[in-house]
């Protein structure tokens, strides 16, 4: 466990003693769960930027084409954009293909 001081605004620090008061924690035990709550969203964040660099939106179709027993519901729409990103990105690898081919 390491120890790190902190320089709080007295307006942040008055809330956040009143916050931790509230939910009958310590104040340090707050600052921490806030800690770690933000480093969370930032990984999630992280982690969700390297899932939509990996995706294939040219395979959307193929693996609906798979669900045709279960027909889509309201709000199961492909979003336009990603029509439009699936055609740009088979584009590419058709042009990356032909390239090496030359």
């Amino acid at each position: 466990m390491s120890n790190y001081a902190l320089r709080i605004p007295d307006s942040l620090f008055e809330f956040a003693k009143k916050c931790a008061k509230d939910d009958n924690v310590s104040l340090n035990q707050f600052i921490v769960l806030a800690l770690a709550e933000k480093v969370s969203a930032l990984k999630t964040t992280e982690f969700f930027a390297a899932r939509i660099a990996r995706a294939r939106p040219d395979r959307l179709e193929k693996i609906l084409a798979k669900t045709r027993d279960h027909p889509p519901v309201p709000g199961d729409e492909v979003p336009t954009a990603w029509r439009r990103l699936a055609k740009g990105r088979r584009r590419a690898t058709r042009d990356r293909k032909s390239a090496a081919q030359s």
